[in-house]
């Protein structure tokens, strides 16, 4: 089988604070070493077949996160974080039989979720049609719109709670207990790698029963922002998407086109 995990660290084991996950802090080498802990537990559930592919794509800060030394190789590594649009439908197609999110983090709305943003921390809210989404939500979507179902999700308990909501039947870990922004209750390591590995080698069972998340189009991407330099170059160089000083709405046919224009619009 083929499939894709899209990676993130925020919801990694062990990781309660952006020390642990920002390129260059002063704990970040912790954060990269659960991240090889985490992705090898999913990917020896996954690659269960002499003929099984894994696609990574690292979506955490400058998209080179991800140790290529410990790699199966069938394991393929999209790296540098290229922008996600309609020419190559955010490197995904029907060849792929399911998505995996991989140390996702709740939604900047949730409640005592831990470290919970929506991509850019100055992203206050995403909605999608009416539909309130963070990232699971979002890469769900863009993913269905390529033909792939979002088949599993680790992060931490508020994460996993989010995706329950959003998309029930979908596997779920959580690899840790939310006490708030930046304190959870952290399972071990050897915990955690049964755990994962558990819930992907249930992964093609569950492949055959889901179905891609979509939103039927024309599509109103939703965003508001917290002042800063992000808003400013927004302001600027989207001018005519602003409906209030602080939110813009993005349309297009599907959310991969509308999601594009901000990718584009927020690039130095």
């Amino acid at each position: 089988m083929k499939w894709m995990i899209r990676v993130d660290m925020e919801g990694l084991t062990g990781v309660v604070n952006m020390k642990q996950v920002v390129p260059g802090a002063e704990d970040y080498g912790f954060g990269l070493q659960m991240l090889k802990h985490d992705l090898a537990a999913v990917l020896e559930g996954l690659l269960q077949a002499e003929e099984d592919e894994v696609w990574l794509y690292d979506i955490h800060f400058y998209g080179t996160n991800v140790d290529l030394f410990q790699l199966d190789p069938r394991v393929t590594a999209i790296c540098g974080k290229p922008h996600y649009g309609p020419e190559n439908l955010a490197y995904l197609d029907g060849s792929f039989d399911g998505m995996i999110l991989l140390g996702l983090h709740a939604k900047a709305s949730m409640p005592g979720a831990l470290l919970n943003h929506n991509y850019e921390h100055d992203i206050i809210r995403m909605s999608v049609n009416g539909v309130v989404v963070g990232e699971i939500g979002l890469e769900a979507l863009m993913a269905g719109e390529a033909g792939v179902p979002l088949v599993m999700v680790t992060a931490d308990s508020e994460g996993v709670k989010e995706t329950e909501a959003l998309l029930p039947g979908t596997i779920t870990v959580s690899v840790k207990q939310s006490f708030g922004d930046t304190a959870a209750a952290c399972y071990p390591p050897s915990r955690t790698a049964a755990l994962l590995k558990a819930g992907a080698m249930e992964c093609a069972t569950a492949a055959k029963r889901l179905t891609p998340y979509t939103i039927a189009g024309p599509i109103e991407l939703d965003m508001q922002f917290k002042p800063g330099a992000l808003l400013d170059k927004l302001r600027v160089r989207l001018a005519a998407a602003f409906i209030e000083a602080d939110r813009m709405v993005l349309t297009g046919d599907t959310v991969l086109e509308a999601w594009n224009q901000y990718l584009i619009a927020k690039s130095d």
